[in-house]
């Protein structure tokens, strides 16, 4: 790259690239308008992050929180573990994490168990922002409230999430990579490894194999091989290296049958046979990642053309992150196991691409109409969401549905934010300047809409408290140990262990024929469904204490009838594993 002190445009790759962007890249001491945008925009991610969080471990949060509540009892580990049994899927650095919040505490709780995702997501906003600045402020500050906008990661960000670690790793990278050739600073280059060992710190080989096929994906579509091959091997070696350590630690702590189940649990299990299609992540992202994964489609189809001929800087940028989503979509739907938050690494990318609908200076047809449609959108999303919330407090209560003060919060911020657009809508429209205005209502909207409603109705439906205080205050009773009639290990007995006030080992109990062998003094857990099925011989000397729901699944707890005449057997040890 080659810049001129002469004229106002620096060359890349034979195109060109406003000059005035690059100042504030160049800019060492004090802050510039880059340097305070980022500050601010990590304060604010981290606000919309953490604040009221859900009053318990709900949902996958619950294994996270059970892991990082044993680091906290029992001391560090190399792997996480349940019950004091070590757990193969993920190693123990995200906990470790959460454990050092938590000591601040004393114990673990949804701010400290949350606070380290957030601080990853506000993050990935910044290096973001940075990306989309290159070109220009607009495009940086629209593809972050783009982000904001997505399910997926607002979801994510806040929740205990190992892939928006993933999601930081190849953000970073991608940044770095660009910036190098952008600014030519290839010493930049030399983080790429440590990013990448970083990744597999928190998240096993997928931490390490998503942000190094970005990587090589940027130089392919440069036709940099020679680029893409020192990058493969590095990325490659690293693996190796990893790799290494990984089950030598798993080794450390448990054997060679612990390092085998790490194998399985990290890399070859997740070739195996998955009802999910290989389509999976192309068709879930359309509601998962809405609104960006639409209108980055919109994007591409209606500059195909520019994109693939590299007719500018901002068109070379959008075919750099148009691989970057490809190779992750491709290359993740090739293993049975699926889950949509593993791709959660594509959503920086297809911010910034579906923000370019408001960036393009001479945009087709297709894009303007697309354009109206979406600020359309924004502007009357404050009305129907407001008589929505309206709705759920009036039928609520009648249908005994718990109404919770958030709603009111939401609705008062929301109907206000109607006033507002209805009075201010013909001014903001006259202002081309102001498309923002818009996008930034409808961001508001869903944030507030997420946080005071859809995650306070998410929390009531897959509560597990209730049940716990239930089962501690017949403990209080009568004593008694806890086993689980076909649940887990690693199912609702994880909820409901997190919801404890104390440590518990419990039995796994596979056989209705094995209940009666147990002493008189167990608390049987069992799905509603499991309980009906039981033999009517075996039901009769049973007695049901309480019935509830863990989560979202109806459970019943049961013991043996005192007046059976089944002989007590001797307490033994747990036989369950992870």
């Amino acid at each position: 790259m080659d810049i001129s002190s002469g004229t106002s445009t620096v060359s890349l790759r034979g195109k060109q690239l406003n000059k005035e962007n690059l100042t504030t890249e160049s800019v060492s001491d004090g802050f510039t308008h880059l340097n305070r945008d980022s500050l601010a925009i990590f304060f604010l991610g981290l606000i919309i992050f953490t604040v009221a969080l859900q009053p318990e471990f709900i949902g996958i949060q619950a294994r996270f929180a059970l892991f990082a509540q044993e680091m906290l009892r029992y001391g560090p580990t190399f792997f996480p573990t349940t019950y004091q049994i070590p757990y193969p899927d993920y190693s123990a650095t995200s906990t470790f994490v959460i454990y050092l919040v938590s000591l601040l505490f004393g114990r673990v709780t949804q701010f400290s168990a949350v606070l380290p995702t957030a601080l990853t997501s506000a993050l990935i906003l910044i290096v973001t922002y940075r990306i989309g600045a290159i070109q220009s402020r607009k495009w940086g500050l629209l593809s972050v409230l783009f982000l904001l906008s997505t399910p997926l990661f607002l979801n994510e960000s806040r929740s205990i999430s190992l892939d928006q670690y993933v999601g930081l790793a190849t953000v970073l990278c991608f940044y770095i990579v660009y910036s190098a050739d952008v600014f030519n600073r290839r010493k930049r280059l030399w983080f790429i490894p440590m990013i990448l060992a970083a990744g597999f710190s928190f998240r096993g080989p997928i931490g390490l194999i998503i942000p190094a096929s970005v990587v090589c994906g940027y130089y392919l579509w440069r036709r940099e091989f020679r680029k893409l091959i020192v990058m493969g091997l590095t990325a490659l070696l690293m693996l190796v290296l990893c790799s290494a350590g990984l089950l030598a630690a798993a080794n450390y702590q448990a054997g060679e049958a612990f390092v085998k189940r790490v194998i399985d649990a990290q890399a070859a299990g997740r070739m195996v046979q998955s009802n999910k299609s290989y389509a999976y992540y192309w068709y879930a992202s359309l509601y998962n990642c809405a609104v960006c994964y639409p209108l980055a489609v919109v994007v591409m189809i209606a500059g195909f053309r520019e994109i693939v001929r590299r007719e500018n800087s901002n068109y070379i940028l959008i075919g750099y992150l148009l691989s970057w989503i490809l190779i992750i979509l491709t290359g993740m739907s090739i293993p049975a196991a699926k889950n949509i938050r593993y791709i959660t690494p594509i959503v920086p990318a297809l911010s910034l691409v579906a923000s370019y609908i408001f960036i393009d200076s001479a945009p087709k047809r297709i894009l303007i109409e697309t354009k109206k449609v979406f600020l359309s959108v924004c502007s009357f999303l404050p009305l129907p969401a407001s008589l929505a919330i309206a709705g759920l407090l009036f039928f609520g209560r009648r249908f005994g549905f718990p109404v919770n003060a958030r709603y009111v919060i939401a609705l008062i911020f929301l109907t206000g934010l109607a006033v507002i657009v209805r009075n201010q809508k013909r001014k903001l429209q006259m202002d081309s300047g102001k498309d923002m205005s818009f996008v930034v209502i409808g961001v508001l909207v869903f944030i507030v809409v997420n946080i005071g409603v859809v995650e306070p109705v998410h929390s009531a439906l897959e509560c597990t408290r209730p049940f716990v205080e239930k089962m501690e205050f017949l403990q209080k009773e009568r004593q008694g140990r806890i086993a689980f009639y076909q649940i887990g290990p690693d199912a609702e007995d994880i909820k409901f262990a997190m919801n404890c006030d104390r440590p518990i080992k419990p039995v796994f109990i596979k056989n209705y024929t094995d209940l009666l062998q147990e002493p008189s003094q167990t608390y049987f857990i069992s799905r509603q469904k499991g309980f009906d099925d039981l033999p009517k011989v075996v039901a009769q000397k049973m007695h049901v204490e309480f019935y509830g729901k863990i989560g979202h699944k109806d459970c019943v707890v049961f013991s043996r009838d005192f007046d059976s005449n089944e002989t007590d057997l001797p307490t033994y040890n747990v036989t369950s594993h992870i």
